[in-house]
Order: structure tokens, then sequence, then C-alpha cells
């Protein structure tokens, strides 16, 4: 999106307000540095007000996205943050422990967004929602629109679904009972999830899009209005939901700094739903899955000249994006090849619960699994990550229908496949 008309007051006052750094691959957001003549003495309180307006196509953007009938604002993206002056000496910049996150939107729409919901208000065709944010809880988001709300009740599960059309009632509680189902799965293997317990909210998408899905937010999955046209039945479509309910948990309870290395990590959430969808279907759907994975690392390795090597830094694209998620997904099965899958998704939950709105990185993985497995996973992580191809030995593994061997390992002498 981009952003115009910044402005900023003190106090009552505008100053001047410089642009002194424009936003890169690796540093999403503009840097803007505020002048004022008098002095800012100690605990003495200030008001200091930004205003600026945001613009988007009606197509899905990156961070944010709006019409006239929805919005939605990526967590981390949009929202201003005070920097530490430079130099040794220099503090600030910490979010404070609590603050409130006001949303005012038409009269009818409906908001969710980050924090717990404080109060609710309205005058002149208006509503503000008001959100208290406390320092634990996720990067700040906000998402609604005009839509009509159906509360649907599965197996412990409370789901909303936010459509600018009423729903099918059956059509909800089957897609509610599938969304449950996986909701206590997510739950089983990686720890409780977000702020409001059991509540899921599944908000339609108006905005078009020929990516997968429409995205999620925590507790909160986009739902492609195609899906709803057709009444909510498609099997692709409890594929889409549930999938895209990972994020709940690989970037709702924990997430990934976008603007360092984001892949591997990143992948966790389609790894997470390949292998629930994989543990559903049994039989050999996990293999399936993998050797579809390898074939579409060949392709794209195959059309790229490029090394596909990780972690993959931030902002770059290029043509061996698509292989390095292949990879990422690959690799997290490989991990769970080497120290058995009970043990890798113990290691995956208490990574997240123990990093519990707070970013997760590769080392976090790398502690995660050495405390799980009493063994050293540096080289094996290494190895996978470093070279550009896949190791020969997990290709030979599932080249056939032969399981996986519970806790192989790499042969580091191997040659690797070359892209």
């Amino acid at each position: 999106f981009h952003r115009t008309a910044t402005a900023a007051e003190w106090n009552g006052k505008p100053i001047d307000v410089q642009l002194v750094s424009a936003a890169t691959a690796t540093d999403i957001g503009d840097t803007i540095e505020l002048r004022w003549s008098d002095n800012w003495n100690p605990k003495q309180k200030r008001t200091l007000v930004l205003s600026y307006e945001l613009a988007t196509g009606s197509h899905l953007g990156s961070f944010l996205a709006v019409t006239s009938e929805t919005f939605f604002s990526d967590p981390d993206s949009w929202n201003p943050r005070l920097l530490a002056p430079k130099g040794i000496f220099g503090t600030g910049g910490v979010a404070p422990k609590k603050w409130n996150l006001s949303v005012r939107v038409p009269s009818g729409f409906l908001i969710d967004a980050s924090g717990s919901t404080a109060k609710k208000s309205g005058s002149h065709g208006e509503t503000v929602y008001s959100f208290s944010q406390k320092a634990e809880d996720f990067a700040p988001f906000a998402a609604g629109g005009k839509y009509t709300e159906k509360e649907v009740r599965a197996d412990g599960e409370r789901i909303l679904f936010w459509t600018l059309h009423p729903v099918d009632s059956q059509a909800a509680q089957n897609a509610a009972n599938s969304i449950s189902r996986r909701a206590h799965y997510y739950e089983n293997e990686y720890g409780k999830a977000g702020k409001e317990g059991n509540t899921i909210r599944m908000l339609e998408c108006v905005i078009p899009t020929q990516n997968f899905g429409c995205g999620a937010l925590p507790q909160t999955i986009f739902v492609h209005q195609a899906w709803i046209a057709r009444g909510l039945k498609d099997e692709e479509f409890y594929d889409d939901v549930n999938f895209e309910l990972a994020y709940t948990w690989f970037g709702g309870v924990s997430r990934v700094r976008f603007d360092e290395s984001p892949l591997p990590m990143d992948a966790l959430a389609p790894y997470a739903g390949w292998e629930a969808k994989a543990n559903e279907e049994g039989g050999a759907a996990r293999n399936a899955r993998i050797r579809w994975l390898l074939g579409d690392f060949d392709k794209h390795a195959t059309q790229c000249k490029d090394k596909i090597i990780l972690p993959r830094p931030a902002g770059s694209q290029g043509c061996s994006y698509s292989g390095a998620w292949s990879k990422s997904g690959l690799f997290f099965f490989a991990l769970e090849d080497k120290i058995g899958r009970k043990e890798f998704h113990a290691a995956l939950k208490n990574m997240i619960q123990y990093r519990r709105a707070r970013d997760m990185s590769i080392e976090d993985l790398i502690s995660s699994i050495e405390t799980e497995s009493h063994q050293q996973q540096g080289p094996f992580v290494r190895q996978w990550l470093k070279d550009p191809g896949i190791p020969s030995e997990f290709r030979a593994r599932y080249s056939g229908n032969a399981a996986p061997a519970e806790n192989s390992s790499l042969n580091s002498n191997t040659k690797e496949t070359q892209p």
C-alpha cells in the first residue's frame, strides 16, 4: 500500500516530518524523523499524534487490502513504531505494557483485532471498537466488514461465520465440524492457541486473488467468495480452511520475522497443514505429499539457475523462491524422520509455546529439537539448508512406497542433486 499525507502534532502543535529512509526489502517501513525546538524533560508527559492516509488497490495486497465492504491490515505492517535514538546510550522504542487500539468504521461493520475487546460506542452513523493491547499480545492487526454473523458450536469449538449474506445452517454446521476436528488435532499436537480460547472466525474475503486461499490471521480465516457461493461444500474448501487454520499456531502463537529470514520457518504452518491432512487420510498419504513436494522442487530447480539454499533472505523473490518453499516443507518432514514424529511435534510445541507472542527463528528450532532428541542436530540442519539440492538418501527413501525410517540420518558424503 501507499502512505500519503503524513503529519505530526506535538502537544497540539504541528511539527516537521522528514523522511530519513524509505522502505526496503529488508525493512518494510519508512523511517521518518521528527524535530521539535523545546526540550523534553525526563518523566514529562507529552502527546504525539501521527496521522497518515493509506491507499490500496482492490487486489489482495501484501499488508493491507480494502474494499467498500471489507478490509484487513496484516500484523505489524501499518502501525507506527517509535525507534530508539542512535548511539550506545539511546533508549526507548519499546512498546508500552498496555495500550488501546481503536477502530472507527461505518455502523453495521463487525471488527476483529489483536488484543481483547474493551468497549464499543457509536454515533453519527459510525461505530468505534476499542481493543486493549498488552505486551504479550500479537502484533497489531484489524479486519472487518459489513458482515452478518452466524455462530455454530462443534465439539467445544465456537465457530463464527462472518459473511455478506447468511449462510446455509447445515453447510455451516458441516464446516464447523471439520474445522473443530482439525483445531483439536493442532491443539493436541502443538498446545493452546490464542487469546479467545476456542473461538475461530471465518471471514468472507471479497478481494479477488489467484493465490492459495485468501490468507489468515490468528484464530481468523479468510474464506474466498467462490467457496461461499458454492455452499461451503467443496472438498477443496475444507482443505483450504483447515490448512489456513495452522497459521493460528505457527504465526499466531509465535511468529516469523519477515524482515530477517522468513524461510524455512514460515513454512511451518504449511507443514502442519500437510502433516495433519496426511494423518487424517492415513495410508500412503504422507509419502504422496512428500513425493509431490520433491516433484515441485525439481520442477522449479530445473527452471532456475539460482541455487536454492536456506535460510531465505527477506524480500528475496527471484526464480528460486518457489523451490525454497518446497525445500522448506521437505526439510521439516526430514526432521520428523530424523528424530521421530512424536519428538518433532513436541519440539515444535515447546518452541512456539515458549516463544509465545514473540518471534521464532531457526536457532529456536535447533535448540528445541536438540533438547527433545538429546542429540546435536546442527550438522544435519546445516547440510539440509546450505546444500542447494535434496539429500540423495531422503530421495531414495521416498522414491517408492516404503515407509520412512523413524530415526534415519543423512549421509554427509552423498552427492547432492544440483538444480
